[in-house]
């Protein structure tokens, strides 16, 4: 984009030289804005100028020094170089051998080699007022200098007395010099203005109060929420001391500190707030202090939407980094993992409790295009058959007994445009397969007591712990739904068909662990390290987590084998040995079989038919006896 105008102002005395600019500034195409005026008359021109939109102005020394003490704009000034200070010298001497040369307010070096070159006498009259020049010069002729060299005032002056006058010259190079400088100040300070206003459109949008301070503890910036928070709406505060805003500032402590202060409560009027306190440090030296601070009921409302939005599921915190891994076989799913999450088709997983599906899934969901929208988890096992198609589905007000007003949305209405995690699909009740079904094949849903559908746009993940092709065999799951959700597919094996990542994994839980408990981490020996990688792990890498919780617990700060061994013993000892269980059909009621034996083995016996059910809650219950929601009451009850 093109550069608009410059807007140059120009305040000289010389009447030639304002010619000699006016000729100069046509021929390049300046804007430029003339007055002709002394030192003693260049403000009120000045100030006109600097009102109207003129970005810099160029003069000569004397009225240069003025107009700087009074404008707030650029002033430039034509030096007076040496060619020009000899060609006017040289035009004096023609008219006579004793000069004056007057200067304002600073000498001119070097007249001694001019006095030798030119075989005349100079004397520099340096001055500060226009009665001392004027002093100077009628006292110059009664000692009989006979020519006078300088610019404006001097002029003047030496016409009044009757002295002969050399204008001092300006060459049109340091004419054309003091434009070029002219154009690059107004080009850098359009380009401070542009970043000065970006800086303040920045701070102006936070919703967070913004002070900063020098090291005198005044305010040089402030947003406008910051004012808002402080009542201030037209008071100039720029320069005020913070502290007569805000009681007893503690940013004023890390000017000497030099370290930040964090989350502080501190008041303005009565108003109370959060409050974060950072030195501004350059070259190893405080030059300020910059306060951020939130009104508390806004903080307190945010944390609750994040806890709110934490709690409901609706956030993947695991990427693939969390699938910590040096197996092959791992290193594999993690590549189709990556394919899987580039669609948007339905994705099995399938693997034993324990294995890392939901990480899985929630790394799959990070790396789709999905990412930014909702992750929803159902974990379909731990939920009651009465409460699964609400919690799935949702419900309209007055569906049942117990609703709340207005109804509530379900767990797919959640995930619209995001990702839904369906849990142990494998334990879903027949009923709601159905539902799950037409929610595939429609992309609508309809809630419990409603009458219209709504559609949704989510991506599918489910996980079984077991293949579902068996389930589907036994009559539990459905077939038509199977082969909905069996579009991509991941098997993750147990464990230990993956022994290469039981040292990785040992070595990742002992670190992490211990900086969760403040310990030191502990360093197996490598033969511990082989007998925990032959180790069935039937838990997969859950039960090894847990397990190394319990290591450097027990280690607890110091390094001894004892409970290790200990440890390892107490592993090789799960799962215990199972016992002979009769064919399902052949199983005593649980009502029968609580009267034969004693109430505190119930656990024992709910846990024997779930290993002989291979963790089938739908089969365990059957051979209990018992309703799978009376089963998942049992296990809550007993901890299982």
């Amino acid at each position: 984009m093109q550069d608009r105008p410059f807007q140059i102002g120009v305040i000289i005395s010389s009447l030639s030289l304002i010619e000699k600019i006016q000729k100069m500034a046509e021929d390049e195409g300046h804007n430029i804005y003339i007055s002709r005026a002394t030192f003693t008359e260049a403000v009120p021109p000045g100030k006109k100028m600097e009102a109207s939109g003129v970005e810099v102005v160029i003069s000569r020394r004397g009225v240069a020094q003025t107009l700087r003490a009074n404008l707030q704009i650029p002033v430039l000034s034509i030096p007076y170089a040496s060619v020009d200070i000899l060609r006017s010298l040289k035009m004096a001497s023609q008219q006579g051998n004793r000069i004056i040369l007057t200067s304002f307010m600073g000498k001119i070096g070097g007249l001694e080699i001019l006095e030798e070159l030119l075989h005349v006498e100079i004397n520099q009259i340096v001055y500060t007022d226009i009665p001392s020049l004027e002093n100077a010069l009628q006292s110059a002729k009664r000692q009989g200098y006979e020519v006078v060299v300088g610019g404006g005032w001097t002029m003047r002056i030496a016409e009044k007395l009757a002295m002969r006058y050399v204008e001092m010259g300006t060459s049109d190079e340091n004419i054309m010099a003091a434009f070029e400088n002219a154009k690059s100040v107004v080009r850098a300070n359009r380009e401070e203005k542009k970043r000065a206003y970006r800086y303040r459109c920045i701070i102006d949008a936070t919703t967070e109060g913004i002070i900063a301070i020098d090291n005198d503890g005044r305010i040089n910036a402030i947003n406008k929420a910051a004012r808002t928070f402080m009542n201030i709406s037209t008071q100039d505060v720029m320069d005020q001391p913070v502290a007569l805003f805000v009681n007893n500032p503690s940013v004023l402590q890390v000017l000497n500190a030099k370290v930040p202060v964090w989350n502080k409560l501190e008041k303005i009027d009565e108003d109370l707030f959060v409050f974060n306190h950072l030195p501004v440090e350059m070259n190893n030296e405080i030059i300020g202090g910059v306060s951020t601070f939130k009104d508390v009921t806004n903080v307190m409302g945010a944390e609750n939407v994040v806890r709110q939005s934490l709690t409901k599921g609706l956030v993947a915190k695991y990427s693939i980094g969390d699938l910590i891994h040096a197996d092959t076989v791992m290193r594999n799913i993690i590549v189709k993992a990556e394919q899987f999450a580039k669609t948007d088709s339905t994705i099995l997983l399938v693997g034993a409790t324990g294995t890392g599906k939901e990480i899985l899934a929630q790394s799959i969901h990070n790396l789709s295009k999905r990412s930014e929208n909702p992750f929803v988890t159902v974990h379909c096992g731990a939920l009651p058959e009465t409460l699964i198609e609400s919690e799935l589905f949702g419900y309209d007000e007055g569906a049942f007994t117990g609703t709340k007003k207005g109804g509530s949305p379900g767990r797919f209405e959640m995930a619209h445009k995001g990702t839904i995690f369906l849990d142990e699909i494998n334990t879903t009740p027949l009923n709601v397969q159905t539902r799950l079904l037409r929610i595939l094949q429609e992309r609508e849903v309809m809630r419990l007591g409603g009458k219209r559908k709504i559609p949704i746009d989510v991506r599918i993940i489910a996980a079984a712990g077991r293949d579902l092709e068996s389930a589907v065999q036994d009559g539990l799951f459905r077939e038509d739904l199977f082969f909905r959700l069996n579009v991509l597919r991941i098997n993750i094996p147990p464990l230990k068909d993956r022994v290469k990542d039981i040292p990785i994994l040992l070595e990742h839980y002992i670190g992490r662990l211990s900086a969760k408990h403040g310990f030191d981490p502990i360093s197996l020996p490598y033969a511990y390290v082989e007998k925990l990688m032959a180790y069935s792990w039937p838990g997969n890498v859950r039960q090894l987590r847990n397990f190394v919780e319990r290591l450097v617990l027990n280690s607890n700060l110091r390094f001894s084998t004892d409970p290790l061994e200990e440890l390892y013993d107490e592993l090789i000892q799960y799962p215990p040995v199972q016992k002979h269980v009769e064919p399902l059909c052949e199983v005593k009621s649980f009502k029968q079989e609580v009267k034969e034996k004693k109430w505190d083995q119930e656990s024992v016996m709910i846990r024997e038919a779930l290993e002989n059910a291979k963790f089938n809650k739908t089969r365990a219950a059957k051979a209990l006896g018992i309703t799978r929601t009376t089963l998942w009451r049992k296990m809550k009850e007993a901890g299982l």
